[in-house]
């Protein structure tokens, strides 16, 4: 077993004995490399992997000791590799408005009004309230308000998987801003509906509070126009199935040029584009080339004059047409000289 998985086990058991709590410093590397059988520079390698998953955190002490604390919410430390998860998803924002809604209102349906949660629901609606709350603060407060709401039911599990959609639902609910009509009408409605959730819960119709709860997810995609079955045009949305050499060992995927994506891009554009090019319009005649002695005349004025020619010379001879060529010919020498 790797050393980072030996850690892990040892803090599950640490944690369900007691011994440890969520936020508590862990003892040093020594006690710890002692504890799964490693040796210490395994350990302090996979206590630094830990701290890359979000699993732990470490500082530097006295003597330049590193010190490893527990965070205390372990949940969040499965967000990376969820948005990773949905970076590949057909539908990522219909997944995540069906899941907060169905796990906010399982939670809030069980909600209990004497939980402690309800006075962090208090004071994040407080926050919410001050005028001098930025937009990025705003969001995480809204976030922070669906996590604490979880928290009501006493299932831990329910909690922390809506801990670890945390990040998406930011990131999402941030993205809506510029498609509202106006943000400031949608935020006094976002701290309203709150208030009211908040209530019907206080007085102890969990059912009305799941059904606004409902709505209020839901609400704010739509006040945007944003549609969430509406499938994700991304790349990363097509699953590549990686190739396997003679042993059976996996190959790394060779990097596709950037060129690829534009070219896609361009495709997909072009696709409304008409097949050719669109018939001349009526009254708009076509270029011609003008006669060797007209250079400057329009095409219209040389096709009129030759026309014009051939119906007054229709019924003449031709000798006499020649000397009249000849006699304008002689006009126009004279008049350079």
């Amino acid at each position: 077993m790797a050393t980072d998985r030996k850690i892990l086990q040892w803090l599950e058991n640490q944690l369900f004995d007691g011994a440890l709590v969520l936020g508590q410093e862990l003892p040093d590397e020594r006690h710890i490399a002692a504890a799964i059988g490693a040796t210490r520079n395994a350990t302090h390698q996979a206590l630094k992997d830990l701290e890359t998953l979000g699993v732990v955190r470490l500082f530097e002490g006295k003597r330049r000791q590193v010190i490893a604390q527990l965070v205390r919410d372990p949940a969040a430390s499965a967000a990376p590799a969820l948005k990773l998860h949905m970076a590949t998803a057909e539908y990522p924002l219909r997944d995540i408005v069906h899941t907060r809604v169905l796990l906010e209102t399982w939670a809030v349906r069980r909600a209990d009004a004497e939980h402690p949660a309800m006075k962090e629901l208090t004071a994040i609606m407080d926050q919410m309230d001050r005028e001098d709350v930025g937009l990025k603060d705003f969001h995480r407060l809204e976030v922070a308000f669906h996590v604490a709401l979880t928290r009501l039911a006493g299932n831990s599990l329910v909690t922390g998987l809506t801990t670890s959609l945390r990040d998406s639902i930011y990131e999402y609910t941030m993205s809506l801003v510029g498609y509202v009509p106006l943000w400031s009408a949608t935020a006094t409605r976002l701290r309203a509906e709150h208030r009211a959730i908040y209530a019907a819960v206080e007085s102890g119709d969990n059912e009305l509070a799941a059904r606004m709860v409902a709505e209020h997810i839901e609400g704010h995609y739509l006040e945007a126009g944003v549609d969430p079955d509406r499938k994700q045009r991304s790349s990363a949305s097509v699953f590549v199935e990686p190739e396997t050499d003679e042993e059976g060992e996996v190959r790394p995927l060779t990097a596709s040029s950037p060129l690829s994506t534009t070219v896609a891009d361009s495709r997909a554009s072009d696709a409304d584009l008409p097949d050719s090019a669109p018939a001349p319009r009526e009254g708009l005649g076509t270029f011609s080339e003008p006669a060797d002695d007209v250079e400057d005349a329009p095409a219209e004025a040389v096709g009129e004059g030759r026309a014009e020619d051939s119906e007054e010379t229709a019924g003449e001879d031709p000798d006499t047409r020649a000397g009249e060529r000849a006699a304008a010919d002689s006009k126009k020498f004279d008049s350079t000289l």
